[in-house]
């Protein structure tokens, strides 16, 4: 029978870095294709780590903030960073509101619904935490058509830190 796992990772429970690691330098170089030259401006295997550490010691500040891995029959099939925001983006989105900041699920396993699941398990525990809507914004041009499937709507609205456009949805 398979089982569905989701697992909050903190700073504790460094053993999962062994796993996430990987991902997380695939998901980087998705999303920044300058990381994809191998050349010597590239980060460290050690500074990939200590990045990662970073967001990772954020957790457990908040109950309403997440890094969670998801695995499926004990294969990690990605992880998602996400939260109750706490600051909105002033003039654009209000306090209060869901986020997704990071969304991965590793390529091998994209189109089989392990994403939609993963989205699924995201949105329940946002709301929860007492969101009723959530905002994203997709920095690649293959999550746009999955983050529309999910419900979100593009708006005219675009964040100022990427200059992605900034996708809604009332949950």
């Amino acid at each position: 029978m398979s089982q569905t796992k989701f697992i909050q990772i903190f700073k504790e429970n460094q053993n999962l870095y062994q796993d996430l690691l990987p991902e997380w330098i695939a998901y980087l170089k998705n999303v920044f294709p300058q990381l994809r030259k191998d050349d010597e401006k590239e980060a460290t295997a050690e500074e990939r780590t200590n990045d990662l550490n970073r967001r990772i010691n954020i957790q457990g500040k908040r109950p309403d903030m997440h890094f969670e891995l998801f695995y499926y029959d004990d294969t990690l099939i990605g992880f998602s960073n996400f939260a109750i925001d706490t600051g909105g983006i002033s003039g654009l989105i209000p306090k209060g509101y869901g986020t997704i900041m990071e969304f991965y699920i590793s390529p091998k396993f994209r189109r089989k619904g392990y994403g939609k699941l993963f989205y699924e398990h995201i949105e329940e525990t946002l709301k929860k935490d007492g969101a009723q809507y959530m905002y994203l914004t997709s920095d690649t041009a293959e999550g746009v058509p999955f983050w529309c499937k999910m419900g979100f709507i593009k708006t005219d609205k675009i964040a100022p830190d990427n200059k992605d456009p900034i996708f809604i949805k009332n949950i």
